[in-house]
Protein backbone atom coordinates (compact mmCIF):
# COMPACT_ATOMS: atom_id res chain seq x y z
CA UNK A 1 0.00 0.00 0.00
CA UNK A 2 1.70 3.52 -0.96
CA UNK A 3 2.43 5.99 1.39
CA UNK A 4 1.41 8.59 -0.62
CA UNK A 5 -2.18 8.02 -0.39
CA UNK A 6 -4.31 10.87 -1.72
CA UNK A 7 -6.75 13.11 0.86
CA UNK A 8 -10.28 12.59 0.93
CA UNK A 9 -12.79 15.03 -1.32
CA UNK A 10 -14.15 17.00 1.83
CA UNK A 11 -10.17 17.55 3.06
CA UNK A 12 -8.62 18.76 -0.14
CA UNK A 13 -11.37 21.37 -0.70
CA UNK A 14 -10.85 22.74 3.09
CA UNK A 15 -7.47 22.80 2.57
CA UNK A 16 -8.17 24.72 -0.82
CA UNK A 17 -11.00 27.22 0.45
CA UNK A 18 -8.84 27.93 3.71
CA UNK A 19 -5.52 28.96 4.62
CA UNK A 20 -5.00 29.15 8.27
CA UNK A 21 -2.29 26.67 9.66
CA UNK A 22 -1.87 27.80 12.66
CA UNK A 23 -3.06 27.37 16.83
CA UNK A 24 -3.46 30.31 18.76
CA UNK A 25 -3.26 29.02 22.42
CA UNK A 26 -4.61 32.01 23.92
CA UNK A 27 -7.70 32.07 21.74
CA UNK A 28 -8.10 28.03 22.90
CA UNK A 29 -8.58 29.25 26.34
CA UNK A 30 -10.91 32.22 25.79
CA UNK A 31 -13.08 30.03 23.53
CA UNK A 32 -13.46 27.26 25.99
CA UNK A 33 -13.94 29.41 28.82
CA UNK A 34 -16.66 30.84 27.41
CA UNK A 35 -18.53 27.47 26.01
CA UNK A 36 -18.42 25.59 29.55
CA UNK A 37 -18.49 29.16 31.96
CA UNK A 38 -15.25 27.56 33.93
CA UNK A 39 -12.37 29.17 34.15
CA UNK A 40 -10.23 26.93 36.84
CA UNK A 41 -7.55 24.57 34.91
CA UNK A 42 -6.57 23.41 38.18
CA UNK A 43 -2.93 23.52 37.37
CA UNK A 44 -0.86 27.26 37.94
CA UNK A 45 1.48 25.91 34.62
CA UNK A 46 -1.49 24.76 32.91
CA UNK A 47 -1.24 27.65 30.52
CA UNK A 48 2.39 27.23 29.72
CA UNK A 49 2.25 23.71 29.13
CA UNK A 50 -0.32 24.44 26.41
CA UNK A 51 1.76 26.94 25.03
CA UNK A 52 4.69 25.02 24.76
CA UNK A 53 2.65 22.36 22.91
CA UNK A 54 1.21 24.70 20.61
CA UNK A 55 4.35 26.93 20.08
CA UNK A 56 5.79 23.26 18.49
CA UNK A 57 2.77 22.45 16.78
CA UNK A 58 3.02 25.52 14.52
CA UNK A 59 6.47 25.20 14.61
CA UNK A 60 7.33 21.71 13.99
CA UNK A 61 4.12 19.99 12.27
CA UNK A 62 3.22 21.19 9.25
CA UNK A 63 -0.13 21.11 9.38
CA UNK A 64 -2.26 21.64 6.32
CA UNK A 65 -5.40 24.32 7.31
CA UNK A 66 -7.50 21.05 7.65
CA UNK A 67 -5.03 19.84 9.96
CA UNK A 68 -4.49 22.44 11.88
CA UNK A 69 -8.86 22.62 12.57
CA UNK A 70 -8.78 19.28 13.13
CA UNK A 71 -6.22 19.77 16.64
CA UNK A 72 -8.04 22.71 17.75
CA UNK A 73 -11.05 20.91 17.72
CA UNK A 74 -9.45 18.39 19.29
CA UNK A 75 -7.50 20.49 22.11
CA UNK A 76 -10.84 22.27 22.73
CA UNK A 77 -12.06 19.10 23.75
CA UNK A 78 -9.19 18.40 25.86
CA UNK A 79 -9.34 21.96 26.97
CA UNK A 80 -13.38 21.58 27.69
CA UNK A 81 -12.94 18.29 29.54
CA UNK A 82 -10.24 19.72 32.41
CA UNK A 83 -12.63 22.59 32.97
CA UNK A 84 -15.72 20.78 33.66
CA UNK A 85 -13.23 18.05 35.53
CA UNK A 86 -12.20 21.06 37.44
CA UNK A 87 -15.79 22.05 38.75
CA UNK A 88 -17.26 18.93 39.31
CA UNK A 89 -14.32 18.51 42.15
CA UNK A 90 -15.57 20.79 43.34
CA UNK A 91 -19.33 20.54 43.56
CA UNK A 92 -18.90 17.15 44.07
CA UNK A 93 -15.68 16.77 46.23
CA UNK A 94 -17.21 13.35 47.45
CA UNK A 95 -15.94 11.46 43.97
CA UNK A 96 -12.56 11.74 44.85
CA UNK A 97 -13.14 9.23 48.70
CA UNK A 98 -14.38 6.53 45.80
CA UNK A 99 -11.94 3.46 46.26
CA UNK A 100 -10.53 1.67 43.51
CA UNK A 101 -9.96 -2.09 43.24
CA UNK A 102 -6.39 -3.00 42.16
CA UNK A 103 -6.41 -2.79 38.11
CA UNK A 104 -5.14 -5.05 35.92
CA UNK A 105 -2.76 -3.03 33.58
CA UNK A 106 -1.52 -4.55 30.16
CA UNK A 107 1.84 -2.87 28.90
CA UNK A 108 3.45 -3.87 26.16
CA UNK A 109 4.95 -2.31 23.15
CA UNK A 110 2.66 -1.72 20.35
CA UNK A 111 1.12 -4.01 18.00
CA UNK A 112 2.15 -6.61 20.44
CA UNK A 113 -1.71 -7.81 20.90
CA UNK A 114 -2.41 -5.26 23.85
CA UNK A 115 -5.65 -4.03 22.24
CA UNK A 116 -7.25 -7.55 21.54
CA UNK A 117 -5.75 -8.61 24.82
CA UNK A 118 -7.79 -5.35 26.45
CA UNK A 119 -10.87 -6.05 24.62
CA UNK A 120 -11.09 -9.81 25.55
CA UNK A 121 -9.99 -9.01 29.65
CA UNK A 122 -13.07 -6.37 29.41
CA UNK A 123 -15.57 -8.26 27.88
CA UNK A 124 -15.76 -10.20 31.31
CA UNK A 125 -18.32 -8.92 32.71
CA UNK A 126 -16.28 -8.65 36.40
CA UNK A 127 -14.43 -6.23 34.65
CA UNK A 128 -14.58 -2.76 32.97
CA UNK A 129 -12.85 -0.89 30.28
CA UNK A 130 -12.74 2.92 29.56
CA UNK A 131 -14.98 2.95 26.38
CA UNK A 132 -13.98 5.50 23.97
CA UNK A 133 -17.20 7.38 24.37
CA UNK A 134 -16.19 7.84 28.03
CA UNK A 135 -12.33 8.83 26.99
CA UNK A 136 -13.63 11.62 24.92
CA UNK A 137 -16.26 12.93 27.47
CA UNK A 138 -15.30 11.42 30.55
CA UNK A 139 -17.57 13.98 33.09
CA UNK A 140 -21.32 14.18 32.55
CA UNK A 141 -22.96 16.78 30.70
CA UNK A 142 -25.61 18.81 32.88
CA UNK A 143 -28.59 17.76 29.89
CA UNK A 144 -30.95 15.35 30.25
CA UNK A 145 -30.16 11.60 28.66
CA UNK A 146 -26.77 13.30 29.03
CA UNK A 147 -24.90 9.50 28.25
CA UNK A 148 -26.50 9.52 25.15
CA UNK A 149 -25.46 12.79 24.01
CA UNK A 150 -21.87 11.89 24.93
CA UNK A 151 -22.07 8.30 22.86
CA UNK A 152 -23.41 10.27 19.81
CA UNK A 153 -20.89 12.22 19.86
CA UNK A 154 -18.13 10.07 19.92
CA UNK A 155 -19.95 8.01 17.20
CA UNK A 156 -19.97 10.97 14.67
CA UNK A 157 -16.52 11.11 16.18
CA UNK A 158 -15.74 7.14 14.92
CA UNK A 159 -17.58 8.24 11.45
CA UNK A 160 -14.81 10.73 10.84
CA UNK A 161 -12.09 9.54 11.40
CA UNK A 162 -13.05 6.29 9.14
CA UNK A 163 -13.65 9.09 6.68
CA UNK A 164 -10.54 11.17 7.10
CA UNK A 165 -8.36 8.01 7.06
CA UNK A 166 -10.19 4.48 6.75
CA UNK A 167 -6.72 2.96 6.57
CA UNK A 168 -5.72 3.88 9.59
CA UNK A 169 -8.83 1.82 10.87
CA UNK A 170 -7.26 -1.38 9.64
CA UNK A 171 -4.43 -0.83 11.96
CA UNK A 172 -6.21 0.38 15.09
CA UNK A 173 -9.69 -0.33 14.99
CA UNK A 174 -11.45 3.48 16.66
CA UNK A 175 -14.91 2.23 17.50
CA UNK A 176 -17.51 4.56 19.65
CA UNK A 177 -18.25 1.71 22.20
CA UNK A 178 -15.42 -0.45 22.55
CA UNK A 179 -12.58 -0.23 25.27
CA UNK A 180 -10.24 2.73 24.88
CA UNK A 181 -6.57 3.39 26.16
CA UNK A 182 -6.71 5.81 29.11
CA UNK A 183 -3.71 7.47 27.96
CA UNK A 184 -6.55 10.11 26.90
CA UNK A 185 -7.15 10.75 30.37
CA UNK A 186 -4.21 11.24 30.96
CA UNK A 187 -4.42 13.87 27.50
CA UNK A 188 -6.01 16.04 30.23
CA UNK A 189 -2.91 16.96 31.83
CA UNK A 190 -0.81 17.43 28.09
CA UNK A 191 1.47 15.20 29.74
CA UNK A 192 0.99 12.08 27.23
CA UNK A 193 2.35 10.57 23.91
CA UNK A 194 -0.70 11.06 21.84
CA UNK A 195 0.84 14.69 20.28
CA UNK A 196 3.66 12.72 19.49
CA UNK A 197 1.64 9.93 17.82
CA UNK A 198 -0.31 11.72 15.65
CA UNK A 199 2.28 15.07 15.07
CA UNK A 200 5.61 16.18 14.86
CA UNK A 201 6.56 17.90 17.33
CA UNK A 202 10.00 16.72 18.79
CA UNK A 203 10.36 19.85 20.92
CA UNK A 204 7.51 19.19 23.07
CA UNK A 205 7.73 15.43 22.96
CA UNK A 206 11.39 16.11 24.75
CA UNK A 207 10.03 18.44 27.18
CA UNK A 208 6.97 16.10 28.44
CA UNK A 209 9.63 13.31 28.86
CA UNK A 210 11.20 15.27 31.45
CA UNK A 211 8.45 15.77 33.49
CA UNK A 212 6.97 14.55 36.79
CA UNK A 213 4.38 11.98 35.19
CA UNK A 214 3.22 10.94 38.61
CA UNK A 215 1.04 14.30 37.43
CA UNK A 216 -0.52 12.62 34.38
CA UNK A 217 -1.12 9.09 36.90
CA UNK A 218 -2.77 11.21 39.38
CA UNK A 219 -5.03 12.88 37.01
CA UNK A 220 -5.73 9.76 35.58
CA UNK A 221 -7.37 8.04 38.55
CA UNK A 222 -9.18 10.75 39.56
CA UNK A 223 -11.26 10.18 36.28
CA UNK A 224 -11.54 6.71 36.65
CA UNK A 225 -12.86 7.79 40.02
CA UNK A 226 -15.36 9.99 38.17
CA UNK A 227 -15.92 7.21 35.59
CA UNK A 228 -16.86 4.68 38.69
CA UNK A 229 -18.71 7.12 40.77
CA UNK A 230 -22.25 5.57 42.00
CA UNK A 231 -21.09 2.50 40.13
CA UNK A 232 -21.07 -1.12 41.12
CA UNK A 233 -16.79 -1.49 41.76
CA UNK A 234 -15.15 -3.23 39.20
CA UNK A 235 -11.49 -4.22 38.32
CA UNK A 236 -9.97 -1.87 35.63
CA UNK A 237 -8.63 -2.99 32.33
CA UNK A 238 -6.04 -0.18 31.92
CA UNK A 239 -4.00 -0.62 28.81
CA UNK A 240 -1.61 1.81 26.53
CA UNK A 241 2.00 1.50 25.47
CA UNK A 242 2.73 4.61 27.59
CA UNK A 243 3.39 2.64 31.09
CA UNK A 244 6.26 1.26 29.51
CA UNK A 245 7.68 4.53 29.63
CA UNK A 246 6.67 5.49 33.18
CA UNK A 247 6.68 2.15 34.80
CA UNK A 248 8.13 3.03 37.81
CA UNK A 249 4.92 5.56 38.42
CA UNK A 250 2.89 3.06 37.49
CA UNK A 251 4.29 0.56 40.36
CA UNK A 252 3.96 3.76 42.69
CA UNK A 253 0.54 4.45 41.94
CA UNK A 254 -0.86 1.03 41.40
CA UNK A 255 1.20 -0.72 43.86
CA UNK A 256 -1.51 -3.76 44.18
CA UNK A 257 -2.18 -3.75 40.47
CA UNK A 258 -1.35 -6.93 37.86
CA UNK A 259 0.80 -6.28 34.95
CA UNK A 260 0.56 -7.92 31.49
CA UNK A 261 3.89 -7.11 29.99
CA UNK A 262 3.04 -8.32 25.93
CA UNK A 263 5.87 -9.32 23.75
CA UNK A 264 6.16 -10.01 20.35
CA UNK A 265 9.33 -9.94 18.36
CA UNK A 266 10.42 -6.21 17.28
CA UNK A 267 10.41 -6.55 13.41
CA UNK A 268 6.83 -7.67 13.38
CA UNK A 269 5.90 -4.68 15.93
CA UNK A 270 8.35 -1.64 15.28
CA UNK A 271 7.52 -1.55 11.45
CA UNK A 272 3.43 -2.22 11.66
CA UNK A 273 3.82 0.88 14.52
CA UNK A 274 5.95 3.47 12.26
CA UNK A 275 2.96 2.82 9.49
CA UNK A 276 0.17 3.27 12.34
CA UNK A 277 1.96 6.98 13.09
CA UNK A 278 2.62 7.94 9.89
CA UNK A 279 -0.55 7.29 8.65
CA UNK A 280 -1.84 9.19 11.97
CA UNK A 281 0.16 12.09 10.99
CA UNK A 282 -0.50 12.42 7.55
CA UNK A 283 -3.97 13.00 8.03
CA UNK A 284 -3.29 16.48 9.56
CA UNK A 285 0.12 17.12 7.69
CA UNK A 286 1.59 17.97 4.73
CA UNK A 287 4.73 16.94 4.47
CA UNK A 288 5.52 13.34 6.65
CA UNK A 289 8.74 11.48 7.07
CA UNK A 290 8.50 8.30 7.28
CA UNK A 291 12.65 7.62 7.85
CA UNK A 292 12.15 10.20 10.81
CA UNK A 293 9.40 8.59 12.43
CA UNK A 294 10.75 5.63 12.27
CA UNK A 295 14.32 7.17 13.81
CA UNK A 296 12.48 8.62 16.62
CA UNK A 297 10.10 5.83 17.70
CA UNK A 298 12.84 3.06 17.33
CA UNK A 299 14.54 5.33 19.76
CA UNK A 300 11.91 5.66 22.07
CA UNK A 301 10.30 2.57 22.38
CA UNK A 302 14.15 1.15 23.29
CA UNK A 303 14.00 3.78 25.84
CA UNK A 304 10.20 2.56 27.63
CA UNK A 305 11.98 -1.25 27.24
CA UNK A 306 14.53 -0.84 29.05
CA UNK A 307 13.52 1.43 31.36
CA UNK A 308 10.31 -1.29 32.37
CA UNK A 309 13.62 -3.56 32.15
CA UNK A 310 15.11 -2.25 34.43
CA UNK A 311 12.43 -1.41 37.03
CA UNK A 312 11.35 -5.44 37.09
CA UNK A 313 14.75 -6.31 37.74
CA UNK A 314 14.88 -3.87 40.61
CA UNK A 315 11.69 -4.86 41.87
CA UNK A 316 11.03 -8.35 42.07
CA UNK A 317 7.74 -8.14 43.68
CA UNK A 318 5.98 -6.39 41.27
CA UNK A 319 3.38 -8.99 39.93
CA UNK A 320 4.01 -9.11 36.41
CA UNK A 321 2.89 -12.14 34.07
CA UNK A 322 4.49 -11.86 30.47
CA UNK A 323 2.47 -12.88 27.67
CA UNK A 324 3.67 -13.83 23.92
CA UNK A 325 1.68 -12.68 21.41
CA UNK A 326 1.49 -16.06 19.67
CA UNK A 327 0.23 -17.71 22.20
CA UNK A 328 -2.16 -15.23 22.91
CA UNK A 329 -3.55 -15.57 19.26
CA UNK A 330 -3.18 -19.29 18.61
CA UNK A 331 -5.48 -19.93 21.63
CA UNK A 332 -6.79 -16.49 23.77
CA UNK A 333 -9.34 -18.21 25.77
CA UNK A 334 -6.68 -20.44 27.11
CA UNK A 335 -4.46 -17.54 27.86
CA UNK A 336 -6.84 -15.78 29.98
CA UNK A 337 -7.82 -18.70 31.91
CA UNK A 338 -4.07 -19.03 32.98
CA UNK A 339 -3.96 -14.97 33.92
CA UNK A 340 -6.23 -15.69 36.06
CA UNK A 341 -5.06 -19.29 37.42
CA UNK A 342 -1.93 -16.79 38.59
CA UNK A 343 -3.92 -14.03 39.92
CA UNK A 344 -6.57 -16.36 42.09
CA UNK A 345 -9.16 -15.26 39.75
CA UNK A 346 -12.16 -17.36 39.68
CA UNK A 347 -12.94 -18.98 36.37
CA UNK A 348 -16.65 -20.70 34.89
CA UNK A 349 -18.49 -21.51 32.09
CA UNK A 350 -20.29 -17.22 31.87
CA UNK A 351 -16.30 -15.90 31.88
CA UNK A 352 -15.57 -18.82 28.99
CA UNK A 353 -18.98 -18.08 26.76
CA UNK A 354 -18.04 -14.23 27.27
CA UNK A 355 -14.81 -14.30 26.22
CA UNK A 356 -15.78 -16.44 23.05
CA UNK A 357 -18.23 -13.80 22.25
CA UNK A 358 -15.64 -11.13 22.00
CA UNK A 359 -13.09 -13.44 20.43
CA UNK A 360 -16.00 -13.22 17.35
CA UNK A 361 -16.43 -9.38 17.79
CA UNK A 362 -12.56 -8.62 17.95
CA UNK A 363 -11.25 -10.81 14.74
CA UNK A 364 -8.13 -9.73 13.14
CA UNK A 365 -8.52 -7.76 9.78
CA UNK A 366 -11.80 -6.59 10.87
CA UNK A 367 -11.67 -3.63 8.77
CA UNK A 368 -9.11 -5.03 6.42
CA UNK A 369 -5.15 -6.30 6.44
CA UNK A 370 -2.75 -3.87 7.47
CA UNK A 371 -0.31 -3.21 5.02
CA UNK A 372 2.98 -1.91 4.88
CA UNK A 373 6.84 -1.84 4.13
CA UNK A 374 9.70 -1.57 6.92
CA UNK A 375 12.11 -0.11 4.11
CA UNK A 376 10.03 2.54 3.38
CA UNK A 377 10.98 3.90 6.64
CA UNK A 378 14.58 2.71 6.13
CA UNK A 379 14.11 -0.71 8.60
CA UNK A 380 15.35 -3.72 7.78
CA UNK A 381 14.91 -7.35 10.26
CA UNK A 382 18.80 -7.05 10.59
CA UNK A 383 18.73 -3.10 12.12
CA UNK A 384 15.60 -4.14 14.10
CA UNK A 385 17.47 -7.25 15.78
CA UNK A 386 20.90 -5.14 16.13
CA UNK A 387 18.77 -2.36 17.97
CA UNK A 388 16.52 -4.37 20.33
CA UNK A 389 19.17 -7.20 20.86
CA UNK A 390 18.96 -6.05 24.52
CA UNK A 391 15.24 -7.24 24.79
CA UNK A 392 15.71 -10.33 22.40
CA UNK A 393 18.51 -11.58 24.70
CA UNK A 394 16.31 -11.07 27.97
CA UNK A 395 13.22 -12.80 26.34
CA UNK A 396 14.95 -15.82 23.96
CA UNK A 397 11.87 -17.18 23.19
CA UNK A 398 11.26 -13.85 20.73
CA UNK A 399 14.39 -15.11 18.98
CA UNK A 400 12.48 -18.63 17.52
CA UNK A 401 8.58 -17.06 16.80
Amino acid sequence: MSLHSQYPFLIRAYNRLFSNNKIDYKKLIRTVQKSTNCVDFGANDYEDRLKLLCNSINEEAQLHPFGAFANRERLKGVLKNRLRAIQLFKEQPKILETQLQAPIIIAGLQRTGTTFLQRLLASDSDNRALLSWEALNPIPLKKKKEAQKRIKLALTGQKALHYMSPIFFSIHPVEFDSPEEEILLNDMTLLSAIPEATLNVPSFSRWVAAQDHGIAYDWMIKMLKVLEWKKASKTWILKTPQHLEYMDVVTKKFPEAVIIHTHRHPKECIPSFCSMVYHSRKIFSKEVDPIAVANHWVNKNITMLKHTMNVRKNNPNVKVIDLYYTDLIKDPIACIQHIYTQIGRPWNARIEAELKQATLRNKKNKYGKHEYNMADFGLTNASIEADFSFYLEAYPQLKSL
